[in-house]
């Protein structure tokens, strides 16, 4: 059973870590990508296009604006449509679950009532976090 748990723990951690990178991708694409878009914008207002001169130059200027403005709508898009934030909180919800089963199965000096106790909230984990355990 230990053996499980330890797996188990190991595959929900595994979920987390990718799930903390995607999660950091996607705020940092989105921040940066208005970040620039705002500065550019913000230039050309002060100090006309930055590409050049005459109508070609505030074409390629605001599209250039529009390109950063739309990378940034799709990956805030992609993460609120994703659930990441959320499903990261689970899957960091379930590993501190299993962190507790295991901890409370390692416990030398449980009756057999306790570990059966401990074998049901495992499989209550695998119930209700399978998608991060599997």
């Amino acid at each position: 059973m230990t053996k499980e748990i330890q797996e188990s723990l190991s595959k929900a951690q595994a979920h987390v870590s990718n799930l903390r990178k995607t999660n950091s991708r996607f705020i940092y694409i989105s921040l940066i990508a208005s970040v620039f878009a705002t500065l550019i914008a913000g230039l050309t207002a002060f100090s006309g296009p930055i590409v050049g001169q005459g109508p070609p130059a505030w074409k390629w200027t605001c599209g250039i604006v529009a390109v950063f403005t739309a990378t940034a709508t799709v990956f805030t898009g992609l993460h609120k449509e994703l659930t990441v934030s959320e499903r990261l909180a689970k899957a960091t919800e379930c590993v501190g679950k299993l962190k507790s089963v295991q901890i409370s199965l390692e416990n030398s000096d449980l009756s057999s009532a306790d570990k059966n106790e401990i074998i049901k909230e495992y499989k209550k984990v695998i119930e209700i976090y399978s998608e991060f355990i599997s």
